[in-house]
């Protein structure tokens, strides 16, 4: 398990659509260029509004965000 930083959390949690749909497309373009991926760009903005939400329910409680794979 490990913590995103706070300042991390903050940006995701007040990142617009506009952003997360701007991050997504960065984000698919050098996931092809680097590994050939074959995700849709609706499942990397699905999964960016997701953690946005929880991002901005931590911040507004005055938690923090964690991730952990099983």
């Amino acid at each position: 398990m490990f913590a995103l930083p706070e300042r991390l959390t903050r940006a995701l949690g007040k990142a617009s659509s506009a952003e997360l749909e701007e991050l997504a497309g960065r984000w698919m373009t050098r996931l092809r260029s680097e590994d050939g991926d074959d995700m849709t760009d609706d499942d990397l903005l699905a999964v960016l509004q997701g953690v946005a939400r929880l991002a901005a329910s931590a911040t507004n409680t005055g938690g923090g965000l964690y991730s952990w794979s099983f």
